[in-house]
């Protein structure tokens, strides 16, 4: 039988305008949101090829977990005549705070910022500025004091979705991280958590991380305990994440410091 080449090809050209229509249609109809959440992939992609490089050497990175106890000390004597009495009296907002990484934050501190903001370098060490600077960030972002209710329950929603991965510590040793590669992420890790941005952490939560084991959580429900992975619930998993990288008790080295202190003045002795 003869093949009406003909007609094959109008058929095949009416099948292609009929695609080409309906692809129209859809982008002309296509939510703004829908337009949104793509760009932040995009961007996630995008960051995620480039090499995360430090801004600051891996020595100026703190030597131990930094004290928020210490930090209000520190703060007191050194920011609150700029800052406020406390750091939520001053100008400095939650989004301020969450656009910028701890990293950079930090480099505005010891260097100044040239719009006003002295360098400390000079004046405060690096451990004191690393203090003060997770006691504000905790004062103004918020989180959750221990032995309270709502770390309680932020535990068991970490435990329940995160620390199959990531373990109950944060540390990237959860039962699943054997078989992962890359590895997943290691909270306790300074040089990972501080330079990132809050507003980065959120949306490597949403949309997940290219490339890894790292899912979507945008939208996702925990039918056992009964919660949706909205934008609130994100936001206070990074408010979560964040507390890997602080202490809410004073160092034992800072304590060990104040006692010696207090004993050279106690038998007369200033230096």
């Amino acid at each position: 039988m003869a093949i009406n080449w003909k007609i094959c090809f109008m058929i095949n050209r009416n099948l292609f305008l009929s695609l080409i229509f309906i692809l129209v249609c859809f982008s002309l109809t296509a939510s703004p949101v829908l337009a949104a959440v793509s760009y932040e992939k995009e961007e996630l992609v995008s960051s995620t090829i480039k090499k995360w490089k430090p801004k600051i050497p891996v020595n100026e990175f703190p030597s131990h977990q930094p004290s928020i106890a210490s930090g209000k000390e520190v703060y007191a004597m050194h920011c609150s005549m700029c800052h406020g009495h406390e750091p939520k009296d001053g100008f400095l907002s939650k989004e301020l705070l969450r656009s910028k990484s701890p990293e950079e934050q930090y480099i505005s501190i010891k260097n100044g910022n040239g719009k006003g903001m002295p360098a400390f370098k000079n004046k405060l060490s690096r451990d004191e500025i690393w203090d003060a600077l997770m006691y504000v960030r905790a004062e103004i972002l918020g989180y959750y004091p221990l032995n309270s209710e709502e770390l309680s329950k932020m535990n068991s929603i970490f435990g329940g979705n995160c620390a199959v991965c990531h373990g109950t510590r944060g540390q990237g040793d959860g039962p699943l991280h054997k078989s992962l590669n890359p590895v997943p992420a290691n909270f306790t890790m300074f040089q990972r958590l501080y330079t990132r941005s809050d507003n980065r952490l959120h949306k490597e939560i949403t949309h997940g991380i290219p490339w890894t084991a790292m899912p979507a959580w945008h939208n996702r429900i925990d039918f056992n305990q009964n919660y949706k992975f909205d934008e609130e619930m994100i936001w206070k998993l990074v408010t979560y994440v964040r507390q890997f990288g602080f202490s809410q008790e004073f160092d034992r080295l800072d304590t060990g410091r104040k006692k010696l202190e207090a004993y050279k003045k106690s038998i007369g002795e200033t230096k």
